[in-house]
């Protein structure tokens, strides 16, 4: 009789995941542009590749991208926005970001693999499923991913700046939610390009 195979949590595929995603979101923060609206706050592409990596990532697999980002930063690398490191960027106006950087990975993550356990049945043919599936990414990238990202930054930005609410709104929020809302279906769109190579990398 044979014996099932024992499936261990660190594979070839989950490192290079992680690997992976951790690397895609160093250089995106270093694609930084000033945002005349909000002083020591930049755009980045950093929404963009943490707002994928929730989209792709199993749960276990966006936490440790976090925890390998944050590392890196821990160490001193210059991983953060303007080639910064976690400990310049941190106790800035900018660094309750760094937090939903940290988080919306995972939350993304989780709430999409629960929808799909609802939502994919075996009699779903493959375009009612491909469907189902971006429409989840844009929703997931558009609301919760915004959202993971921003409060956290604007809590920190409005500790930092002393400024109220309905101040630190436009600074800390709406001024990126023009160019959020491209990343945000940027990803989606990519996400939805990306399923089925990476599940038969998966499979393998």
């Amino acid at each position: 009789m044979e014996t099932a195979k024992k499936q261990t949590f660190i594979t070839p595929q989950r490192t290079a995941f992680v690997a992976l995603f951790a690397a895609l979101i160093c250089v995106c923060s270093w694609i930084a542009v000033p945002n005349p609206f909000s002083a020591g706050v930049n755009f980045t592409l950093q929404t963009f590749a943490v707002i994928l990596a929730g989209l792709i990532l199993e749960p276990a697999e966006a936490l440790l991208v976090g925890a390998v980002y944050l590392l890196l930063g821990l160490v001193g690398l210059p991983v953060m926005s303007g080639f910064a490191t976690l400990y310049a960027r941190f106790p800035t106006a900018a660094g309750g970001y760094i937090i939903g950087f940290y988080i919306t990975p995972v939350i993304i993550s989780l709430i999409k693999t629960a929808v799909f356990s609802f939502t994919d049945k075996k009699e779903m043919s493959g375009s009612a499923k491909n469907s189902v599936h971006f429409v989840t990414y844009l929703i997931l990238a558009i609301v919760v991913g915004i959202l993971a990202v921003d409060i956290p930054g604007m809590i920190q930005g409005m500790y930092i700046t002393k400024m109220s609410f309905k101040a630190a709104l436009t600074p800390f929020a709406l001024s990126f939610l023009p160019t959020d809302i491209i990343k945000c279906v940027a990803a989606a769109f990519a996400a939805s390009a990306l399923e089925k190579p990476l599940k038969m990398i998966r499979r393998k």
